[in-house]
């Protein structure tokens, strides 16, 4: 191995230890609450977490490319970003910056709806190479938004918090699942 190989592997290896300290039971708690939240089994939520996790081991080692996430690791990216707060935090610790979501790639013509496919593809090849699985879900952009008519009756669940409050976040509720995404999580990025 060579002396850069060394580094790079330091490297990754340090982030491998901030991810684990990231705490998304707050998360699960809202994939699997069953009225409020998607009502996923406990399985499923770990599962969804677990890649979510590796999708971002993707975004730390290839910062510059775009990835294309699952309807599952998105649905647990979309959750993790309403909590603003939180996400913001975790971005820092484990980026330094704040990782931005892009939702708009394959909305601008055809040839972006080709890159768009061509990203997909290209996430799901990198992701088994890194992780030896391949994520859960096929190339189905119907499912991933709801149709407009559905979205008129889907009240956001959510609320902005005062300036004064942003520091008031230890009365997330949770799911005690880091145990088991840890089970599930590759032990290396390689």
């Amino acid at each position: 191995m060579s002396v850069e190989q060394k580094v790079v592997r330091a490297e990754v290896q340090v982030f491998l230890n901030k991810l684990r300290t990231v705490d998304l039971g707050p998360i699960a708690y809202k994939l699997m609450h069953p009225e409020k939240g998607r009502g996923w089994t406990k399985a499923k939520t770990v599962r969804a977490i677990a890649r979510y996790m590796a999708f971002l081991g993707l975004i730390y080692l290839y910062p510059d490319r775009p990835f294309v996430p699952t309807q599952e690791i998105d649905a647990v990216w979309h959750n993790h970003i309403l909590d603003t707060t939180k996400y913001h935090q975790d971005c820092e610790l484990l980026f330094g910056r704040y990782v931005h979501h892009f939702p708009y790639f394959s909305l601008r013509g055809e040839a972006d709806e080709q890159n768009w496919q061509a990203a997909f593809a290209e996430t799901q090849t990198i992701f088994k190479q890194h992780f030896g699985i391949a994520p859960s879900d096929k190339l189905d952009r119907s499912k991933i938004w709801l149709k407009a008519e559905e979205k008129k009756k889907e009240g956001a669940r959510c609320s902005n918090l005062k300036d004064s409050d942003s520091k008031k976040t230890g009365n997330r509720p949770t799911v005690d699942i880091k145990a088991e995404v840890l089970a599930v999580f590759p032990e290396a990025l390689s």
